[in-house]
Formats: C-alpha cells, sequence, structure tokens
C-alpha cells in the first residue's frame, strides 16, 4: 500500500508540473508601446509636422493653441497668432500609448516683415524674380480665390520689366519705412500715374493698366507702415460693365479675416496707387505674397463721384527678403 501511495502522489506532481510547463509556454510575450517619430519646422506661421508611428491605431494632437486633432502622421499646422508654443503628440496602440512633445517659436508678422525688434536696419524685400503660384493680374473680386491665378515663372517679365525695377522696400520694427528705387522707376495704377506725376515720366508696361513712373525715393518720420492681424477688410472697387469705360459699376467686397499692411507718407510695396492697402497672403522669413490693389478704370473726376480712385483690378506679387 505504501508503495502504491508513493506512485500515485509522483503521478500527481508529474500532472501539476507538466501542465504548470505548458501553460508557461502558452503565456504571450507582453506588447510594447508604439514607437513615435517626431519632427518639427516652423515656416512663418505655418510648422511641418513629420510624425511616423507604424504600431499607432490612434493619433492625437495639442499644438498648444487650444486646438486639437487626430491627423494621422505627417501634416501641417497654422498659428493665428505669434508666440512660443508646445506641440504634444500621443499615439495609441496595442501596447498602450506614446507621448511626444516638441516646443517651436512662432514670429510676429511685424519680426518676419523686419528681421525683429534688435535689427536697428530693418529687412529689405524685393520684388521675386521667381514668382508664386498664385501670383498674377484679375479683379478685386477675383482675389477672394486663393487659387485663382496660374502659375508665373517671372511676374516682371509678364509686366514688361526686368533689373530696372530693382527697388528695395525696407521695414523697421518701430514701424518706420524707406524705398530705395535704385532707379527711379515704380509700378502704378494708370490713374494715379495719370494724375499725379508729369505725363512725361510715365510709361506704360502692359494692358492691365499698370504703368511705370518715376518716384523719387523715401524715408522720415511721415514715412509708416503697421499691420492689421485677422479682420476684416472691405474694398470699395468699381469694374467696366460690359468693357464699356463710362458703365463704371461701384462693388464693395469683403475679404474675412485677413491681415494685411497699410502705409502713409506716400509709402508702398511693389504698386504706388490711391489704395495704399496690401494682403499678405504668405509670409516666411524669405519670401512674402502680397495682393495689391489699382486703379485702371478711367472715370471722369468731374463726374463720377470719385469712382475713379476706387480700385478695379488686383495684382499678387511675391517678394524676396534680401
Amino acid at each position: 500500500m505504501k508503495n502504491k501511495s508513493f506512485w500515485k502522489q509522483n503521478l500527481i506532481m508529474s500532472l501539476i508540473l507538466i501542465t504548470g510547463i505548458y501553460f508557461s509556454g502558452c503565456k504571450k510575450e507582453s506588447v510594447p508601446p508604439p514607437t513615435l517619430d517626431l519632427y518639427i519646422t516652423v515656416d512663418g506661421f505655418t510648422v511641418n509636422i513629420a510624425a511616423e508611428s507604424p504600431e499607432a491605431t490612434s493619433w492625437y494632437w495639442d499644438y498648444g493653441d487650444g486646438t486639437h486633432s487626430d491627423s494621422v502622421g505627417s501634416h501641417t499646422h497654422t498659428y493665428a497668432e505669434g508666440g512660443t508654443y508646445t506641440i504634444t503628440c500621443t499615439v495609441t496602440g496595442k501596447g498602450g500609448e506614446t507621448t511626444k512633445s516638441q516646443e517651436v517659436t512662432i514670429a510676429t508678422i511685424e519680426e518676419l516683415l523686419t528681421g525683429g525688434a534688435n535689427n536697428p536696419n530693418g529687412k529689405t524685400w524685393v520684388v521675386s524674380r521667381t514668382a508664386g503660384p498664385n501670383d498674377g493680374v484679375g479683379f478685386v473680386k477675383e482675389a477672394l480665390a486663393p487659387d485663382y491665378f496660374p502659375a508665373t515663372d517671372n511676374m516682371l517679365d509678364m509686366l514688361g520689366l526686368s533689373e530696372e525695377y530693382d527697388n528695395e522696400y525696407t521695414f523697421k520694427y518701430d514701424g518706420s519705412y524707406s524705398l530705395d528705387t535704385k532707379n527711379g522707376n515704380v509700378l502704378a495704377g494708370w490713374v494715379y500715374a495719370d494724375m499725379s506725376v508729369d505725363p512725361g515720366n510715365v510709361v506704360k508696361t502692359t494692358q492691365y493698366g499698370i504703368w511705370q513712373i518715376k518716384y523719387p525715393n523715401l524715408s522720415g518720420d511721415t514715412v509708416t507702415w503697421a499691420v492689421h492681424k485677422n479682420l476684416d477688410l472691405k474694398i470699395e472697387s468699381v469694374y467696366d460693365a460690359n468693357d464699356d469705360q463710362k458703365d463704371g459699376v461701384p462693388e464693395t467686397v469683403t475679404f474675412k479675416d485677413v491681415d494685411y499692411l497699410t502705409f502713409t507718407g506716400g509709402a508702398f510695396i511693389g504698386l504706388k496707387d490711391y489704395t495704399s492697402t496690401a494682403i499678405i497672403r504668405k509670409i516666411s522669413p524669405d519670401r512674402m505674397t502680397l495682393t495689391l490693389f489699382f486703379h485702371s478704370y478711367y472715370g471722369d473726376p468731374a463726374t463720377d463721384g470719385g469712382l475713379y480712385k476706387r480700385p478695379s483690378f488686383i495684382l499678387t506679387l511675391s517678394f524676396d527678403a534680401k
């Protein structure tokens, strides 16, 4: 009996041991949380985000400005104001979640235009020899469509101009401004050119109503610029009905939530005209694209109630930082 009990106990112990080994071998390995590679660069008010996480099943972004998204992987985000923000990405997978953060500094428009408060010489801009994809000419209301204009290799060539139009526009952080025409030539709408300067100094450059005129260099305490951010800009424009020069039709066009520049003391950028306003389409430390307003409606100052002072066309130009 004693021997039988001994073998019975050994059998039970063996079964327990075998069962333990079996279940131990079947135990699943733990799954690690997903990997996350994150790289962010700043281009003006836009951040370019390169992100990769092959194991992620969901994404969550906190851009530090009160906005969030579930964008998967690489994308862009645009800030409304300059400042320092922390971008945080959280990815979730079978093994849990992984979070990474990166701090970015977004420059203000003033800093991008001028090179910053500590730059005593300001920043100089010239019309780009390589135009942006949205550079071109159109009616005022057509400027509401951001992708309306066709690509142009060289905007100055389209206007019939080359090195004689290398004007330099310098913006300083304190709001002052200077213009160096290099050769005295600037662009203007035809009405401004006809009404404000010696006709002998007016040369028509294109069929769009843009003229080349002689204009002096500018600087001093009264020559200033200012930027207006995220505001509605109302433009009182005019156009020709049925191509009849006498049928001036007034039209109010409102650009919603835009950044724009205004000038005083005869200051301007790219195009001198009655409307000293430029909408900032894009801006980065090295390049900006502006929409300018110009006047090509003939009108009659004695009878048209001031319509001749309303812009009828826009010109979208790109500028490079010198």
